[in-house]
């Protein structure tokens, strides 16, 4: 039997943390018709792609461009220029942090425990964030509520079987997977491609995030986050949580990580709803785009 081959998408915008020297890894160029820039990699703006959307697509355009172009291989992820996997349980947190001085360290990540990952499990995906709110509330305090109300009306119109995996993964839990990263079998990915791209693509018109500020612009990737999640449930697909590797030099306390944290929101959360009920406030009344 042929060794199975496995590609990974480092996600690039502006800066190259990294450029590892394991063939499993594609540097790949995200935004690059957006930029102008050339960090002397393969760009996204290459075939078929969605380049110059990258301000509001954020590494999804890079998505894009795999999906459309990239030569098969029998397992494909995606991670970014700073947080790759590490393929470790998440015991001490979801993050292991590491300053840009220690960054040579992502090149002693195994990546040969992913072929015998994924035939127990049918998806690699980070250790989930934990919330003191319900997703739907979480999005509701950070984004622009109509545009999360017509995602959720668009899933329905277009893939109705889909509902029930959406609820929960927006009004019915407190956890959510972070940062677009994953790791499927071929055929899985492009499912999901297909299925997801043609839900983003269709949003695309019917929101103009042209004048919303930085922390809401990357619209369309912030809703991947919600739908990588909805398509994991809906398939009720066998799931591997990773502990990711981050590369900042920021050390301070990373809350995520914190035990305490995470069992104080998930002790918050489950009081609220069960105080609340039926009347528990998943929607808030943010602020308009841009103010």
């Amino acid at each position: 039997m042929s060794e199975l081959s496995l590609k990974i998408l480092v996600c690039h915008y502006r800066d190259v943390y990294i450029k590892s020297t394991n063939s499993a890894y594609l540097d790949l160029q995200c935004g690059k018709d957006a930029t102008g820039l050339d960090l002397g990699m393969q760009g996204d703006n290459t075939g078929d792609n969605i380049s110059a959307r990258n301000q509001y697509w954020s590494e999804i355009t890079g998505l894009y461009w795999a999906w459309k172009n990239l030569e098969h291989a029998d397992y494909v992820g995606l991670c970014s220029y700073r947080r790759f996997f590490n393929f470790k349980p998440a015991l001490g947190g979801p993050v292991r942090v590491i300053p840009q001085s220690r960054k040579i360290e992502v090149e002693n990540i195994d990546l040969s425990v992913v072929t015998g990952l994924l035939s127990e499990y049918d998806v690699i995906i980070p250790e989930p964030f934990t919330y003191a709110y319900s997703i739907r509330r979480v999005c509701s305090m950070n984004y622009v509520d109509r545009d999360f109300d017509l995602l959720e009306q668009l899933v329905h119109d277009v893939s109705p079987e889909y509902d029930a995996a959406f609820r929960h993964v927006f009004y019915g839990t407190n956890k959510m997977i972070g940062h677009n990263m994953f790791i499927l079998p071929w055929d899985r990915f492009q499912k999901f491609c297909s299925w997801v791209f043609d839900i983003l693509l269709r949003m695309e018109k019917k929101i103009d995030p042209t004048h919303y500020p930085i922390r809401q612009v990357r619209v369309f990737g912030y809703m991947h986050e919600i739908l990588l999640g909805v398509f994991i449930e809906h398939h009720k697909l066998k799931r591997y949580h990773s502990q990711i590797t981050w590369i900042t030099d920021d050390q301070g306390n990373y809350k995520f990580n914190s035990v305490f944290y995470r069992l104080a929101a998930t002790a918050y959360y489950h009081a609220t709803r069960a105080w609340a009920g039926d009347v528990y406030l998943h929607k808030l009344s943010s602020p308009a785009a841009g103010k």
